[in-house]
C-alpha cells in the first residue's frame, strides 16, 4: 500500500474539542443490501480511489488542522472543508475504534451522523467490521474503511488526521473539492489498473460497479465487459477468475 499512504498520507496538528456550532449534512443515498465488507468494497472502491487522488492533488503540501467546534479541517490558510469522523486508529495496539464507541474523547454527535449509519447498516445486514466497536486492524486497511464511507455517503475524499499516538479517519464533502475533480471517459484506463493492483478484490464486480457509478451502459459478452456513455466505449477482457487481462478504449 505504499502508493496509497504516499498519496493519502498523514501530518500531525493541534485538535479542538469545544461544544459544536449546529451542523446539517445532506441526505445519503439508499442503499442495496450487501453482505460483506469486500462486496462494500468493491462497489465503491474505483469511483473513491479516482476522487482520492483529486483530493490529495488539492491538498498536496499543505498543513492540516482541525476544529471540531466548527466541525471542519483546514489545509493552509484558504481551504476549509465540513468533515465526518469515521473512526480511529491506536498505533500503540493496532486497533480501529469507531468514531460512535469512542467515548473517552467526547466527539460532537453531529460528527459522527456517517459512522453511526454504517453501524446501522452493519447491523442490519450482519456486517461485523462495521458493527463491532473496536477490533485489531492493519494500518494499511484503513483506506478500504475510507474508500467505503466516501462511497457510501458520496463524500468527496478522506483523510488521515495523524495526532501523534493515532489515526483518525475523516471524510470531506465540498463543493471546492468537486471543482477540481477530473472525470472524462480516459480516466478509467489509468484509474482501474491502480485499484487492482492494489486492493484485492473481485475485477468484474468493481469494474461493473465502478462504470455504472460514472452513468455508463453495461454489457457482458463472454469475457468481455463493455461499457458505453454516449460515443465513450471502453471493453474488458476478463480470464476464467474474472480478472481484467486487458483494458481497451
Amino acid at each position: 500500500m505504499g502508493f496509497l499512504n504516499r498519496l493519502f498520507g498523514k501530518s500531525s496538528s493541534k485538535k479542538e474539542t469545544e461544544k459544536p456550532e449546529k451542523q446539517t449534512t445532506e441526505n445519503t443515498p439508499t442503499f442495496e443490501p450487501i453482505k460483506t465488507e469486500l462486496e462494500l468494497l468493491e462497489r465503491y472502491v474505483a469511483l473513491g480511489f479516482e476522487k482520492q487522488i483529486d483530493f490529495s492533488e488539492l491538498i498536496e503540501g499543505r498543513s492540516w488542522d482541525a476544529d471540531l467546534t466548527r466541525g471542519t479541517i483546514t489545509f493552509g490558510e484558504d481551504m476549509e472543508f465540513p468533515i465526518q469522523i469515521i473512526g480511529s486508529f491506536s498505533y500503540s495496539v493496532n486497533t480501529w475504534l469507531w468514531a460512535w464507541a469512542n467515548s473517552q474523547s467526547n466527539l460532537p454527535e453531529n460528527l459522527m451522523v456517517d459512522a453511526k449509519k454504517l453501524k446501522a447498516y452493519g447491523v442490519q445486514h450482519k456486517i461485523d467490521q462495521l458493527r463491532t466497536p473496536e477490533y485489531t486492524i492493519k494500518q494499511d486497511d484503513l483506506h478500504r474503511l475510507g474508500l467505503i464511507a466516501v462511497g457510501m455517503f458520496n463524500a468527496d475524499g478522506y483523510y488521515f488526521a495523524d495526532y501523534g499516538s493515532g489515526i483518525m479517519l475523516m471524510t470531506v464533502k465540498s463543493e471546492e473539492i468537486r471543482k477540481n475533480r477530473k472525470i472524462g471517459h480516459y480516466r478509467i484506463f489509468t484509474t482501474f489498473p491502480q485499484v487492482i493492483s492494489n486492493f484485492n478484490l473481485d475485477h468484474k464486480n468493481a469494474f461493473i460497479a465502478y462504470l455504472k457509478a460514472k452513468g455508463y451502459q453495461i454489457e457482458e459478452k463472454e469475457n468481455q465487459i463493455i461499457g458505453t456513455k454516449g460515443s465513450d466505449r471502453c471493453v474488458a477482457i476478463l480470464d476464467q477468475s474474472h480478472r481484467i487481462t486487458n483494458l481497451e478504449g
